[in-house]
């Protein structure tokens, strides 16, 4: 394996410095190089091994302090006996139960039965060469068995360096790529094994597992080397006879204080994991053969913290990764098919492993992603460092990232130098089948793939909070699959260098394929350094112009900043946007300010010390700019409260020093939804596929994941009819085409489901004739993802989508074009816009807090007619003119209708009385004026300018009653707002 990198000593701008130390071993002389500034807060000591040179003989210095608390210089908590092995002054025939006569072989140990609560100590300082430790028995609640080190303070810690002599995991099929699992191997191939053995905790030694330091592992050799190995073999237990879930689900795991380097693995997949920490389950049979087993075969109580890894292939850390066959696949309960490598199953059938805690680790140099959890339910990673991953992988790999997994949330970790890839390979990954994921508060940096990979299947994923500089390449990566829910991307600062090439194939861009289901992207800033390039909105992958279709991303109330004053090709729509530079205190473009590592006790302070720098400063258009959602959660990337004001901040610093917190926040719906009235209603087909997996049911169930499919070469035309079931009117179609990209397009392009439907119609039911009318026809195909058809309003109980004819040569099968896939068809009635128009307002004057004292009823309020208020929506205004937060119905304003068709608007005593005298930014420039949008039931607006002052009673002239308005000032044309025009005409009287 290579020898170490250099890791520059860096703090603030990055340095070129290198620390070099040296020192004599009596048995090597050896050229240190120090890292400094480490998650730990401590300069690590690492060697650089001659060329060529076997292992060290001797054990290295290692990253800890200057003295160790070690887990054998307190007493047994679990009251269990402590053994000792000192590999200089033991004996194999001592009893090893007492500090001066200790074993000196971990062959010895291996061939011991621990017992609950026994302690295994190894001599700090000793080192154990072409050895491994594999200690028998488990633990119980409360009385785990424990591996941790003795002896003094200031010595190494023990050292276990494998060398590589360790069984293959494979019976066969070696250097083929696709090797053949050996169940009585797998799970045996680290310096440390534990295997169906549960109740342990590991800490305090060193570990390393390769056979040349300086020599990296050739391509599909078959070799597997792991720092800790520890397995459920399925197989094992099943041939034992054991089936109690007591003794199925391997429990209490804790490992710390543990600095693994040197673990050498091919460059190429071969169908298992090595790792610095590596939790697997093996089986060799299809999952469905061991989901008999009541409580599964699994892990539940994982924690791993503060521990080192440096030049370690192919993870720092994986935890939890099934591996029994996946099968031919499954349908969801949804309809939509998974294939068995999505690991779906697992979700189904009770195999996650549970309760997952990673936090406090460091990794440097890492072969390929330095984190992954996979098939894990209830896990965080947290305030980990990655120095470099992707080192030495031909496939690509995220940084940290959860596969298959639900309910984790990844926050407060840094990751820098990951190499540049042509897919995925980006600190952070969406994968297939997350449930409940959530990326906040994060900080990455210098990532040549880019922010985001993105792989779909996914259900309720939030990315909120986190700080993106340099990750110079696609900001979302990929888009494999629909999702069960919306994605949000909210409140993220992305800096990037919108010019940058990139390396390889990759170049700096928004995104490089086509999005499938709906994503919002909300109070985001965009920040384009480049003072001569605008933002590459599209990078489609493969050249594909289909690629670059992101209709489905909803921006609102986002930043994009192009520091050279132009506007990107295909910058998408961004209601509420600004354009206007932030106006960060610590941030105007020099983004090399921000790289390196910070010199910190945790990468907490790394994270804070850059997110500080994006403080909005007082002047800056992020201020009580944003939108709030629900998916911001309760805290900003510095653990202030959120949100403060009237709105909160773009971006991820909430300014909390300016105005108070809002207790009771309302989330705006940001994409209203119509009502669809085909939303499950029955759906006739003249043909279905006789797999049963995609019935006619599916287009009317709400979900873009389920879908139906015709026969195999059907004759057309073929006819979908929907039954509303009673007679109702429509105007608009939503039809939403199947279509998928193939999951291997370099070997099975075949895989892929494209637009295939050229000719269709509309079609009414009318019931004089008992017959089909026609309506509509097209033979431009469907070639949206969503194809929205409008038209005439049809009064009718049914309505029929006939597809006449599909696209010759496209998705062919058995020598016939792929037959016709729809996942979704809603229908709606779009009502046309009304105007408003202002009637008269109450007060006359401006709202005046001094003579209102102390009243607790509404003195505010507007009568409008012109549309129905039934269903309105009130808001305040920005400053700048963009729409500001969804006040309350009935808490915050009233609405009340009242004689010939017109309706009162009111605002609540303790509203008004809320919004600060002499607002500075107010609107039109007015100090102390308050902005208000009204939205009607149909969708058009009358704004309005509230105007506070606080005069004292005695210097007020007589007057205030309802005011008519002006004739014809204050209408609205349909969906816009009014300006000026409807505004009350605030004025003091003096």
């Amino acid at each position: 394996m290579t020898s170490f990198r250099v890791v520059p000593q860096m703090s603030g701008r990055a340095s070129n410095r290198k620390v070099y130390k040296t020192m004599a071993s009596r048995h090597t002389a050896i050229a240190w190089r120090a890292i400094v500034g480490v998650a730990l807060g401590i300069a690590i000591m690492l060697p650089t091994a001659t060329a060529g040179a076997a292992p060290l003989d001797a054990p290295i210095d290692t990253p800890e302090q200057s003295e160790q608390a070690w887990t054998g210089s307190a007493s047994n908590p679990y009251g269990g006996q402590d053994y000792y092995v000192d590999s200089q002054q033991g004996d194999d025939a001592n009893a090893g139960t007492d500090v001066s006569a200790p074993w000196k072989t971990l062959g010895k140990v291996n061939e011991t039965v621990f017992r609950p609560g026994d302690r295994i100590l190894l001599k700090a300082g000793s080192s154990w060469q072409n050895q491994q430790l594999w200690p028998k028995g488990s633990g119980v609640d409360g009385k785990p068995i424990s591996i941790g080190a003795y002896g003094e303070a200031t010595a190494h810690r023990p050292y276990i360096a494998t060398n590589g002599n360790v069984e293959s995991p494979f019976s066969g099929g070696i250097g083929t790529g696709n090797p053949v699992k050996n169940p009585d191997k797998v799970g045996t191939t680290g310096a440390i094994v534990l295997r169906n053995q549960q109740y342990w905790e590991i800490s305090d030694v060193q570990l390393s597992n390769d056979d040349d330091f300086a020599v990296d592992k050739t391509n599909k050799d078959g070799t597997v080397w792991d720092g800790i190995s520890i397995s459920v073999n399925a197989d094992l237990l099943e041939r034992e006879g054991v089936n109690d879930p007591a003794s199925t689900v391997m429990r209490h795991f804790r490992i710390s204080n543990v600095y693994v380097h040197n673990l050498d693995s091919p460059s190429t997949w071969q169908k298992i994991y090595a790792a610095g920490v590596n939790f697997q389950v093996f089986g060799s049979k299809n999952h469905q053969e061991y989901e008999r087993m009541a409580g599964g075969y699994r892990f539940d109580d994982i924690s791993i913290e503060n521990n080192v890894f440096d030049n370690v292939d192919l993870n720092a850390i994986q935890v939890g990764f099934n591996w029994f066959g996946d099968g031919a696949g499954e349908t969801d309960a949804n309809g939509k098919w998974h294939d068995g490598w999505e690991h779906l199953w697992v979700r189904t059938h009770n195999q996650y492993t549970t309760n997952v805690a990673i936090r406090h680790n460091y990794m440097h140099s890492i072969g390929q992603g330095a984190i992954q959890v996979g098939d894990v339910r209830n896990g965080v990673m947290e305030y980990n460092t990655v120095n470099g991953y992707l080192k030495r992988y031909d496939v690509q790999s995220c940084a940290i990232y959860a596969y298959a997994s639900a309910d984790i949330v990844m926050r407060y970790n840094e990751v820098f130098d990951g190499a540049a890839t042509t897919w995925d390979g980006t600190p952070w990954d969406f994968e297939y089948n997350d449930f409940n994921v959530v990326y906040e508060h994060n900080y990455s940096h210098d990532n040549g793939a880019g922010w985001f990979a993105y792989m779909g299947n996914t259900d309720k994923a939030i990315a909120r909070y986190n700080l993106s500089v340099n990750d110079n390449g696609t900001m979302i990566r990929e888009f494999m699959s629909s999702n069960y829910s919306p994605t949000w991307f909210t409140n993220n600062v992305i800096v990037y260098d919108g010019g940058s090439t990139g390396s390889g194939n990759t170049k700096s861009a928004f995104h490089n394929d086509s999005f499938k289901d709906t994503l919002y992207f909300v109070n985001n800033v965009f920040y384009n350094t480049n003072t001569n390039s605008a933002t590459r909105w599209h990078d489609p992958k493969n050249g594909s112009e289909s690629a670059k279709d992101i209709s489905k991303a909803i921006f609102r109330n986002n930043v994009f900043y192009e520091a050279s004053g132009k506007r990107g090709e295909g910058e998408p729509e961004n209601i509420n946007g600004i354009t206007d530079e932030p106006k960060f205190q610590g941030f105007a473009g020099d983004s090399s300010v921000l790289t390196g590592l910070v010199n910190k006790t945790d990468p907490e302070a790394s994270i804070t010390s850059a997110a500080k720098l994006f403080t909005p400063s007082n002047d800056s258009p992020l201020l009580n700019a944003g939108l709030y959602n629900e998916a911001m959660g309760q805290k900003d990337i510095l653990g202030g409260d959120v949100f403060h004001g009237l709105a909160p901040e773009i971006g991820i610093v909430e300014r909390t020093d300016i105005g108070g917190k809002n207790t009771n926040p309302v989330e705006e719906n940001i994409k209203p939804v119509q009502g669809n009235l085909a939303l499950g209603k029955t759906v006739i087909a003249g043909s279905t596929h006789p797999n049963g997996k995609f019935p006619a049911s599916n287009i009317t169930d709400g979900k873009v994941g389920t879908r139906w499919a015709a026969a195999d070469g059907p004759d057309y035309p073929v006819t979908l009819d929907i039954d509303f079931g009673k007679t109702v009117t429509v105007n608009r179609l939503d039809i939403t085409e199947f279509t998928e990209v193939s999951s291997d397009p370099g070997n099975h392009p075949e895989w892929a489901t494209h637009h295939r439907v050229q000719r269709y119609s509309l079609w009414r039911w009318d019931e004089e004739s008992s017959d089909w009318v026609k309506f509509h026809d097209s033979d431009q195909g469907l070639s949206d993802d969503t194809t929205s058809v409008t038209f005439a309003d049809q009064t009718t109980s049914k309505i029929r989508l006939q597809i006449d004819a599909v696209y010759d040569n496209v998705d062919m099968y058995q020598g016939k074009p792929g037959s016709p896939t729809v996942s979704e068809i809603a229908a709606y009635r779009t009502a046309s816009p009304q105007s408003l128009k202002l009637v008269a307002s109450l007060p006359r004057d401006g709202y005046n807090l001094a003579q209102n004292a102390g009243v607790d009823t509404n003195q505010v309020s507007w009568l409008v007619s012109g549309d129905h208020l039934a269903e309105s929506m009130l808001r305040i205004m920005q400053p700048n003119g963009n729409e500001g937060p969804l006040l309350r119905r009935d808490t915050d304003y009233t609405v009340r209708e009242e004689n010939n068709g017109q309706w009162r608007v009111s605002l609540a005593e303790p509203l008004v009385r809320s919004l600060p005298v002499n607002y500075p930014k107010g609107m039109n420039g007015q100090s102390g004026a308050y902005g208000f949008r009204l939205t009607s039931d149909s969708g058009s607006t009358l704004d309005l300018t509230l105007k506070i002052i606080n005069t004292p009673v005695g210097s007020m002239k007589p007057g205030g009653g309802e005011t008519p308005n002006p004739g014809g000032n204050g209408t609205t044309t349909p969906g816009e707002g009014s300006g000026s025009p409807g505004a009350i005409a605030w004025r003091s009287q003096t």
